[in-house]
């Protein structure tokens, strides 16, 4: 095992247990043909994982597109469109070592200059990736199969940014990437185990069986290992309203309702040919503050937000059964091995008075807070409403932005458009430097802080956990103290199956990777 590998598995040591029902079965029992019918929960904003952080996105075009590295269940990088690396003994040089004999969709063979054209640019697109090439110092195809890496200093994460699922480092044909450039791109071609042939926004997303696929040997294991595609079809289908997903897993029109609402759990387990599909990689809620432009540029309202919530009402209201929720100061989940309490006092304070106190210290006057939020994703919008009251009777104003969850993706890069909006820091939660989202300059809400920017640095180049939990410590407490965003707690995302289909795995996300009809 090479020392970037051994790095890699000693910063991500989790203990996260998935509970999934039914178990997947080995590749081995799966069956051929047929069609999935999959119900998501929205149309995605684009199809191109470079654009957006969005999770219909990702969800989707992991069918399609495929990166250099992926993460098994125990949210270790694995190669995957990489047979080998090697990193120098100060970690400023990676060279890696692609696969021969991958096909793209469109009938040609991926080389290092598809590969070098698509990091280049996902790394001037996506919050990870804008982290990640701030430190490359070049990128280049040393040969047909070969690609080298250089950072400006070393960096013990760069197979954790390379196999991030979302906005992720996907692997187009050269002309693709170089085509799109900053925009979006408009054709989706990939290696991956299926191959996109229609998209009819609203109506459906076809997928078909990639005949020239190529598979690994090894097992598969979360999104690492072989991928076999047994399906024939893949029709996903965006069907925003709940009630809607769930009545067509019931009749049997769906294999797969995407986030259904979490009060249908109980119901949905009283069904023998149902699955309610909980996977506990814990997500937490976020309500993300605008800090550079608007009311909420005043660190002593964004405190007086915090001061004001109480998150045990939010969190019972919008995700009901208490196996769906848990509240948690820590960024990280519980199983992580560098989950922290740390600011603990800050979290979950209810306590109004706190907040009329600080209101009067920020000089508030009754400015308009504009709260976008979609009510396509019914936990987001119930949370919201149930907040929006709790911070009324605080004495702030707010103001409800109603749009649809496309829109909202879109408009939130807007600083002019919001001053807080609804989403999730969804799982996998791999390392706190590379994707705990509100703490990075570029995403929405463009949190900046020389302090917070030099823990995370040195924690990217730390692999001794001590040093590393207690530069996570401060950071996180730094993260109250400046009251960055809201977390109102941890979730875990309710979804319904029939119980034929099998082999769908939850860890490190949810994937269909392998799965099939019975």
């Amino acid at each position: 095992m090479n020392r970037a590998m051994s790095a890699a598995v000693a910063l991500l040591a989790v203990l996260l247990v998935v509970t999934l029902l039914p178990q997947a079965p080995t590749a081995a029992q799966g069956r051929r043909g047929g069609t999935l019918r999959y119900a998501h929960y929205a149309e995605p904003p684009t199809m191109d994982a470079h654009w957006t952080t969005a999770a219909q996105t990702s969800d989707i075009s992991r069918f399609v597109m495929e990166q250099l590295f992926a993460l098994d269940s125990k949210l270790r990088p694995q190669p995957l469109l990489v047979e080998r690396f090697t990193t120098s003994a100060d970690r400023k040089v990676y060279t890696f070592s692609l696969r021969q004999g991958i096909m793209f969709h469109h009938g040609r063979e991926m080389v290092a200059d598809d590969v070098v054209a698509s990091l280049r640019r996902w790394g001037g697109l996506g919050a990870n990736g804008r982290e990640l090439f701030a430190l490359v110092d070049s990128l280049s195809a040393k040969d047909k199969y070969t690609v080298e890496m250089r950072l400006k200093e070393p960096n013990a994460l760069v197979t954790v940014y390379l196999a991030l699922p979302g906005q992720a480092a996907v692997i187009y044909p050269k002309e693709v990437a170089e085509e799109a450039g900053r925009g979006r791109a408009r054709r989706i071609i990939g290696t991956g185990p299926y191959r996109l042939v229609e998209h009819l926004p609203d109506r459906h997303i076809k997928l078909e069986r990639f005949a020239q696929y190529k598979p690994r040997s090894e097992p598969g294991d979360g999104l690492a290992g072989k991928r076999e595609a047994y399906f024939d079809t893949v029709m996903i289908l965006p069907i925003p309203d709940p009630a809607v997903r769930i009545a067509g897993i019931q009749k049997g029109e769906y294999h797969f309702a995407h986030a259904v609402p979490p009060d249908e759990y109980n119901r949905l387990r009283q069904y023998p040919q149902i699955v309610a599909f909980v996977v506990p990689c814990a997500s937490w809620l976020i309500g993300q503050m605008n800090k550079i432009q608007g009311p909420l540029t005043n660190k002593k309202l964004r405190q007086a937000i915090q001061a004001a919530l109480d998150m045990e009402k939010v969190m019972s209201a919008a995700f009901g059964p208490k196996e769906l929720w848990r509240l948690d100061p820590g960024l990280m989940p519980k199983e992580h091995y560098m989950w922290t309490d740390a600011g603990k006092e800050l979290y979950n304070q209810k306590n109004v008075e706190r907040a009329r106190t600080l209101l009067r210290e920020a000089g508030y006057q009754g400015q308009p807070v504009r709260w976008m939020t979609s009510p396509e994703r019914t936990t987001y919008y119930t949370a919201s409403l149930v907040a929006k009251s709790q911070l009324e009777a605080a004495g702030i104003k707010m103001e409800m932005v109603l749009v649809d969850w496309a829109t909202l993706i879109s408009r939130r890069n807007r600083a002019d458009a919001w001053d807080l909006f609804t989403t999730g820091q969804l799982a996998p939660l791999v390392d706190p430097v590379v994707n705990v989202l509100p703490l990075l300059p570029n995403w929405p809400g463009w949190y900046e802080s020389r302090d917070m920017a030099a823990f995370l640095k040195l924690m990217s180049r730390h692999t001794e956990v001590g040093v590393r939990k207690d530069l996570w410590q401060r950071a996180q407490r730094l993260f109250y103290e400046d009251a960055v965003t809201i977390k109102f707690g941890d979730f875990f995302v309710l979804h319904a199956m029939r119980r034929e289909l099998r082999g769908v795995t939850g860890s490190p996300v949810l994937a269909f990777l392998n799965a099939w009809v019975q």
